[in-house]
């Protein structure tokens, strides 16, 4: 859902909300305001310079505003934290600003200048929801939580029931407080907020605002925080501080959708940072995954049957980012919505570095797709056109290159095309991380060393691991542990065909039947097949035919482009292909997550085969450190940087930078639950 931006003037120079008739800083002097205000309340300096080396800190703010609380904070923590620990900064904005109005506040804190643009590079449309900023070379990540301050709040937390909000998750360790919020009649206010803030808190945690509200300063006590308001001296406006005081949560009943079988009730051993943790799978989900866990301080090994990583379904040397939108609200398109947003600032290195191009995607209608859905997407988007836009035929030939006979089309600027391999190697070297050839076909827990045992098929235990996550995409059914699944393995092929004189002008990737992608070293990547029921990798010229028949019903202009040339090009004996196999799932998402015990969680949750509706606060049961991250389909470029990072954060015991709806929906135990719903099983 896209949100209204903020409305806003200058008046004396500085940012005036013409919403709340206030200004967007609690001084003229911004960043000795914001100081004041925020980071010298928190004690932050003091409290930064005594981290240890690998550790973290959690910031929660409610008001990002225009960005200057965090952009301080981001000032502050890379002169004084260790480099090696990580700042995590979560802050809602019920009303954000547009990316060419933030830029307008650049000027305004000069010191700040180079941060600013960082920011400005990445910062995400106005659409409701998580959205995950790296800054600083990862040393700081933003969640930038969009809409609703209670709605994404409560998003954040693992269960609607406030004693488990916090479930065996690290929790914030400082709040701010935007004014705008906590003065009286404030419509954003909710008076349940200051309890989602304390259950969300970490012990000892601290919080701080200005111009507070009488009110609010009583929601904050009952909530159990202890307030102390500084002196007005020489300032217009009171500083409120606060600290946590309890550890206790209110206890609330069940409640709908009060469920909590994501929830492990196993006390599951903590990894600590000199953890091992072994990666099953070197393609594009397991390189990611490991990118993600090396940069939290772990020691992270990939095994994978080949040698070089990416060598499998990430084998291809030309690899799209996807976009496919929706009208509708449901969770498949919103996953898909945020991961291709994610993914896009993810590669950006790479393709600065050219391992691909980030050259735009340009879809174009299907058969059977009506004009007024085209219209409903730019409608739906049309504040975004940095993200997205509705072009016709004169801006589609100038992103693409070449006359096409489309009409119209939806182009997304910021993606384009990667050689996953190379991808996957380039993250290996990056983090150090060493691959492992074997073919692991059995993992064991050892109760008494409380380690798993990696087998090969000769039955021989290969090494041993603190922590396990499967990534082998359709081959992570082969383990006894994740059989259950009910993956599907699909065969897709694609073709190599030799560009032509006319098609080298090909400058954007154009999808619609099928795809093609620009040219590398002579060749545009054409697909792909999906073929049932076959399981050899032995290139078919069937399939290559199909190949260039959905590029040719995608828009015949580019099938007589590629017609155009010699006839002795398009000989079968010059195209090449490439054929391998896709994971997908029953509901076309991912499976990001630990790896239920399938025979306690029947038990556990067989009350759903008579009462499918029925709350209760009983939570699942789960194999020690075993975790998944596969089932991505033909979508694994897109969606492997946000899985990745989803997984190393709950392994991390960190507050999941995903919605907790969306999580749950990519959750392992979903099929579990239902198949009891429904009485398969």
């Amino acid at each position: 859902m896209m949100l209204d931006t903020a409305k806003f003037e200058w008046r004396l120079g500085v940012p005036y909300s013409s919403e709340f008739q206030s200004e967007y800083s609690p001084s003229k002097d911004i960043l000795k305001g914001h100081y004041e205000a925020f980071l010298s309340p928190n004690k932050l300096l003091h409290r930064w310079q005594s981290l240890g080396e690998s550790n973290s800190f959690s910031l929660g703010e409610i008001g990002f505003g225009t960005g200057v609380n965090f952009l301080s904070c981001c000032e502050l923590w890379l002169k004084t934290a260790p480099k090696s620990a990580t700042l995590y900064y979560f802050s809602v904005e019920s009303m954000p600003f547009c990316k060419t109005d933030l830029e307008q506040f650049a000027d305004l804190s000069p010191s700040l200048s180079t941060l600013y643009q960082e920011l400005i590079e990445k910062y995400p449309a106005a659409i409701q929801g998580f959205h995950n900023i790296d800054i600083g070379n990862g040393r700081i990540k933003l969640c930038l939580m969009q809409g609703s301050v209670q709605e994404q709040l409560t998003a954040l937390a693992e269960s609607n029931c406030s004693e488990y909000r916090l479930h065996r998750k690290k929790g914030i360790n400082a709040w701010f407080l935007n004014h705008f919020l906590v003065q009286e009649e404030s419509s954003l206010w909710h008076a349940k907020i200051p309890q989602v803030i304390a259950s969300l808190s970490a012990e000892n945690a601290t919080l701080s605002t200005y111009g507070v509200a009488s009110n609010v300063t009583n929601e904050l006590e009952n909530a159990g925080f202890k307030i102390s308001i500084e002196d007005s001296s020489g300032r217009q406006y009171q500083i409120l501080s606060a600290q946590f005081q309890t550890t206790q949560r209110c206890r609330e009943p069940a409640s709908k959708g009060a469920n909590q079988w994501h929830l492990n009730k196993r006390n599951n051993i903590t990894l600590d940072k000199q953890a091992k943790i072994t990666i099953i799978g070197a393609g594009i989900s397991g390189c990611t995954t490991a990118a993600a866990l090396s940069k939290r301080g772990y020691r992270v090994t990939v095994v994978d049957r080949h040698a070089t990583a990416g060598q499998e379904g990430s084998g291809n040397p030309q690899a799209i980012i996807y976009p496919k939108l929706s009208t509708q609200e449901n969770t498949l398109p919103r996953i898909n919505l945020h991961a291709i947003m994610y993914a896009a600032r993810f590669y950006k290195p790479f393709w600065d570095q050219g391992f691909g191009q980030q050259c735009g995607v340009l879809v174009l209608p299907k058969s059977g797709t009506s004009d007024e859905y085209f219209s409903q997407i730019a409608e739906k988007f049309s504040t975004t056109p940095a993200f997205v836009e509705l072009v016709h035929q004169r801006e589609i030939a100038f992103y693409s290159g070449i006359s096409l006979n489309a009409s119209h089309g939806l182009f997304f600027p910021t993606l384009g095309w990667l050689s996953p391999s190379l991808v996957c190697q380039k993250l290996l070297k990056d983090h150090n991380i060493s691959i492992i050839q074997e073919n692991i076909s059995q993992i064991e827990w050892n109760q008494q060393t409380q380690q798993w045992s990696l087998f090969t098929g000769a039955g021989s235990a290969t090494m041993m691991s603190d922590a396990v996550v499967i990534a082998n995409a359709h081959d992570c059914e082969n383990f006894e542990q994740t059989n259950f699944l009910g993956i599907n393995k699909l065969r897709g092929q694609i073709t190599e065909f030799p560009a032509t004189k006319q098609s080298q002008n090909l400058a954007t990737v154009i999808c619609g039947e099928g795809y093609i992608v620009p040219a590398k070293n002579g060749f545009h990547g054409l697909g792909a097949s999906y073929n049932v029921n076959v399981h050899d990798k032995k290139v078919r010229p069937a399939d290559h035919q199909t190949n260039l028949s959905k590029i040719n019903s995608t828009d015949s202009a580019i099938g007589a482009i590629l017609r155009s040339s010699d006839a002795k090009i398009v000989e079968p004996s010059n195209i090449r292909g490439r054929a391998n196999f896709r994971c997908t799932t029953r509901d076309y998402l991912p499976i990001v997550g630990p790896v239920p015990v399938l025979e306690s969680m029947l038990s556990d949750f067989d009350f759903l085969r008579t009462d499918a509706r029925k709350d209760s606060l009983q939570m699942g049961t789960y194999h020690p450190n075993l975790f998944i991250n596969c089932g991505m389909g033909s979508r694994g470029l897109g969606y492997a940087p946000l899985t990745a990072e989803l997984l190393a954060a709950d392994i991390s015991h960190e507050l999941a930078p995903l919605e907790r709806e969306l999580r749950k929906a990519m959750h392992p135990s979903r099929f579990i639950i239902r198949d009891l719903k429904k009485k398969r099983i």
